[in-house]
């Protein structure tokens, strides 16, 4: 019987070993050492300015129930979310819902956090590219993953970084190809009793 257990033991420690990693090679994808430029202010003023006012309103929505935002954790693509430096294991949509509320406690937190940290927020980075560096077009997009930064802050604040990685193929065989991948990224401060703080930037390379 004991060496039953023991067996049953080793088989665990395995499998937990096994798990980690498989989610350390899984967020390596996620790691891109590029330098970021950040997006001229004038020019992502009115991007950021709308974004802003569209979101809140979504969330305002939100403080009216429970619930989350239907697109929070429900990325197309290969996504990860990290909260005060600790990854959320990828798993699947309810088991990673579970983990969030038990590091989140606080509903309207966990609101806030999922009006911002999800595909339709980092839109509006793409856009911005796009509109200053409109040749991004000529390429195609693929391999592309999120990831999500939640940082609470001392003053309250709560701190998102959502960011996309994609790698480019162009689309036109008869056109040079310039860039091979780029990223975007959205930071948002959002204070407790101010307006949100946000700003956006990118790579191409």
């Amino acid at each position: 019987m004991e060496g039953r257990k023991s067996i049953l033991k080793m088989d665990q420690n395995f499998r937990q070993r096994m798990n980690k990693n498989i989610q350390e090679s899984y967020a390596n994808d996620f790691i891109d050492e590029s330098t970021w430029t950040v997006s001229d202010q004038l020019n992502s003023f009115n991007n950021i300015q709308s974004t802003i006012k569209h979101f809140q309103k979504k969330y305002e929505f939100l403080k009216s129930s429970n619930d989350l935002d239907n697109d929070f954790m429900n990325d197309t693509n290969p996504f990860l979310f990290v909260v005060n430096n600790g990854l959320i294991s990828v798993n699947n949509r309810n088991k990673m819902l579970k983990d969030f509320k038990t590091i989140v406690p606080n509903v309207e937190f966990r609101q806030l956090i999922s009006t911002y940290a999800n595909q339709k927020f980092l839109r509006q980075s793409y856009l911005q590219l796009i509109s200053e560096h409109p040749e991004i077009d000529q390429y195609q997009i693929k391999h592309s993953r999120n990831i999500y930064k939640i940082n609470f802050l001392d003053d309250g604040s709560v701190k998102l970084v959502a960011t996309n990685l994609s790698d480019l193929d162009v689309k036109n065989d008869n056109y040079i190809q310039k860039y091979k991948s780029f990223g975007i990224r959205a930071t948002i401060i959002l204070p407790p009793n101010a307006s949100p703080i946000m700003k956006y930037s990118y790579f191409m390379k």
